[in-house]
C-alpha cells in the first residue's frame, strides 16, 4: 500500500533548514547543532551552495537530502556541472515508506533541469546506491609515511617553499587550486567547503599550516595543508606526529616538492594521509619502498551520469578504433540509446547494432577513465564481445587516475 501521502517531500525553505540539518545530523548518529556550530555551518545551506529537498510529517522533517552545487574535472580538462549529493539521512521512525527513492528521484531530476549533467557521492553504506544508477568510479587509500625513510623525494620540482600567514591563505589557496587542479574527479570548491576544510588552519587552534610552493619564474604552483602535534610525554619514542589533508601541485614533481618540504620538517616522526588517490606518485619517489605504507582502500567517489550523451562528448578519449555502447537508465529513459565512439573521438547516438550493453551504473563506473571495462565485464555488469571489451578499455582509459580528494 502506498504512503506517499502521509509524507510531503518538497524543497526545504529557508526557515527549515535548521530543522533538517539536525533531522539529518541524527539520522547519522549526531545530537542537534549548537548555535555556534549553526553560525558556520548556516552559509553551506544557502541556496547559492547547496540545494536540499526534505519529507515531513506534520510539521516534523523526518528526512533530507541535497547537493552541492560544484564543478567535476573529467579526462581531457572539461569541466561539468555536478550535483555533489549530500546530507542524506532518514529517522528511523520513517524508514520503509519508500522516502530515500521519492528524494532521491526528485534530487536527480532537479539537478539535471539545472544542466547539471553529472551527480557524484560519498556514500555512508556501499549497498544504498546502486539502484539509483551510481556506481564506485574511484578509489582513495589511507597511508602513514615515515619521513626519516623517505627522504630524499626523487624529481622533486625546483623552486621554494613558504608557509602563508592565516590572513592570506584563503584567497592564495583558492587561486592556486582552481589554477592547477586538472586530475579527473577532482571537484571546485566553494568559500563554504574551502572555509570548511582549512577551518584549523584558519582558526589558529591547532598547529595546522598551509605551505606554497614557488617555480623558479616567481609563480605559485602548489599547496599542501597539514597539521603537526607534538607527544608531550618525557622521552616519547615517536615524538612529533603529522597529518597531511591536502596536496595539489601542476604537476606530480611540484607535489613531490611539496612532500620534500613536509618529509624535512624537524621533529616530525610520521604522517597520516587519510586522502590520496591510489596511483599517489609518492610512493614511488620515496627512497625506502615501506617509508610508504598503504593502510586503507575505500571507494572515494560514486558517480552517476544524468545526460549520458552530454557526458560522454565532454571527456576525450585515446585514439583507437570505434566501438557502440548501448546504455539503459531506468531514471531518465531518453538517456537510452546507442552512443557511437569513433576514431576521432567524438561521440554521438547511433542506431548501428551495439557492441556492449550495460546499464547506466556500469557506464558510471567507466566514465572516468579508472574502472576497466574488463572488471564491470567479468562481474556480468557489461555484456558483449572481448574483442569490443578491450576497444573500449583502451580508449576511456587514462592517467593520472581519478580521485577527488574533497569530502562532501
Amino acid at each position: 500500500m502506498s504512503t506517499d501521502h502521509l509524507f510531503d517531500v518538497r524543497v526545504t525553505a529557508a526557515d527549515e533548514r535548521r530543522l533538517a540539518c539536525d533531522t539529518m545530523r541524527a539520522a547519522l548518529l549526531s545530537g542537534p547543532i549548537s548555535d555556534d556550530d549553526w553560525a558556520s555551518a548556516a552559509p553551506g545551506w544557502d541556496d547559492d551552495e547547496h540545494w536540499s529537498t526534505s519529507a515531513w510529517s506534520g510539521d516534523r522533517c523526518v528526512a533530507h537530502a541535497g547537493y552541492f552545487r560544484v564543478d567535476t574535472v573529467v579526462p581531457g580538462g572539461a569541466r561539468l556541472g555536478t550535483a555533489a549529493v549530500t546530507r542524506i539521512g532518514v529517522l528511523p521512525t520513517a524508514r520503509r515508506h519508500g522516502l530515500l527513492s521519492r528524494m532521491m528521484r526528485f534530487m536527480l531530476t532537479s539537478a539535471r533541469d539545472e544542466g547539471r549533467p553529472l551527480a557524484s557521492l560519498r556514500a555512508s553504506e556501499a549497498v544504498i546506491y546502486g539502484r539509483f544508477g551510481f556506481a564506485i568510479a574511484a578509489d582513495g587509500v589511507v597511508a602513514t609515511v615515515d619521513p626519516r625513510r623517505a627522504r630524499p623525494i626523487a624529481n622533486a620540482a625546483p623552486g621554494s617553499c613558504r608557509v602563508l600567514a592565516r590572513d592570506e591563505i584563503l584567497d592564495v589557496v583558492s587561486a592556486i587550486y582552481d589554477r592547477v587542479v586538472a586530475r579527473p574527479g577532482a571537484i571546485t570548491r566553494s568559500d563554504y567547503l574551502w572555509r570548511r576544510y582549512l577551518e584549523d588552519a584558519l582558526q589558529g587552534d591547532k598547529a595546522s599550516f598551509v605551505v606554497v610552493h614557488t617555480d623558479p619564474h616567481g609563480v605559485d604552483d602548489g599547496f599542501a595543508h597539514y597539521t603537526v602535534s607534538w607527544d608531550e610525554r618525557p622521552m616519547a619514542e615517536s615524538a612529533g606526529k603529522g597529518e597531511v589533508h591536502d596536496v595539489w601541485g601542476s604537476t606530480a614533481a611540484v607535489e613531490l616538492a611539496l612532500w620534500s618540504f613536509l618529509c624535512d620538517l624537524d621533529l616530525v616522526r610520521t604522517f597520516r594521509v587519510d586522502e590520496r588517490p591510489i596511483d599517489d606518485v609518492l610512493r614511488v619517489a620515496v627512497r625506502d619502498p615501506r617509508a610508504y605504507q598503504t593502510t586503507h582502500r575505500y571507494d572515494e567517489q560514486w558517480v552517476r551520469l544524468l545526460d549520458v550523451e552530454r557526458c560522454l562528448v565532454s571527456r576525450t578519449y585515446r585514439p583507437g578504433p570505434p566501438v557502440t555502447i548501448a546504455v539503459t537508465d531506468p531514471l531518465f529513459p531518453d538517456n537510452d540509446a546507442s552512443y557511437e565512439l569513433d576514431a576521432s573521438g567524438g561521440v554521438c547516438r547511433t542506431d548501428a547494432p551495439a557492441e556492449l550493453r550495460c546499464g547506466v551504473d556500469a557506464l558510471s563506473a567507466a566514465y572516468l577513465g579508472t574502472v576497466p571495462w574488463h572488471d564491470l565485464a567479468a562481474a556480468g555488469r557489461v555484456q558483449g564481445d572481448q574483442d569490443a571489451v578491450a576497444r573500449a578499455d583502451d580508449r576511456f582509459a587514462v592517467r593520472p587516475l581519478a580521485f577527488c580528494g574533497s569530502f562532501f
